[in-house]
């Protein structure tokens, strides 16, 4: 084995982990922004009870409406981010077998089934699906513990309970 290939596979995890890294940092600063985003939406909703004028009851109707769908938003973002981090560390697992089969190529052992186990779907990820169950018709809640989305998640089970696919002959 050359030293040229022994170093594409450490450059490669070195890459991931930096990738990892990068998506840490992002996935930080969005939970930042949300936490400041709630804070000033609960100064803004508190504000007014504490002030002598009266405001409409339709300013925090506004705003608890824009506040669910930032929050929405933001925990979406942070979702992908931590979905992306699984996926970079599952392929940096990857590199790592198949280091670990590629230095091990003339050892005793390594000829056969250990070798193939290493390398066989070293790459093969399952994304998580919002679709889950044994049938593919239960419906996970894509940002669980938000309301929304759970109240979203069970109307749709509920209406794919009722429902039936038959097709055309």
């Amino acid at each position: 084995m050359t030293e040229e290939t022994t170093g594409s596979i450490d450059t490669s995890i070195i890459a991931i982990e930096e990738y990892i890294v990068r998506n840490q940092r992002a996935a930080k600063q969005v939970m930042m922004y949300l936490f400041v985003f709630s804070s000033v939406v609960m100064m803004a909703a508190i504000f007014p009870y504490l002030s002598v004028t009266d405001q409409p009851p339709s300013f925090l109707y506004a705003l608890v409406g824009v506040f669910v769908v930032v929050f929405g938003v933001l925990m979406a973002v942070y979702r992908f981010h931590l979905n992306e981090i699984a996926k970079a560390e599952h392929n940096k697992i990857g590199f790592m077998r198949i280091r670990v089969a590629a230095n091990n190529y003339d050892a005793d052992g390594f000829q056969s089934e250990v070798r193939q186990s290493l390398t066989t779907g070293a790459f093969d990820y399952a994304a998580p699906s919002i679709l889950g169950g044994s049938k593919g018709k239960n419906v996970e809640s894509p940002l669980p513990g938000h309301p929304t989305s759970d109240v979203s998640a069970f109307a749709l089970n509920k209406l794919l309970e009722g429902l039936e696919v038959r097709r055309k002959q």
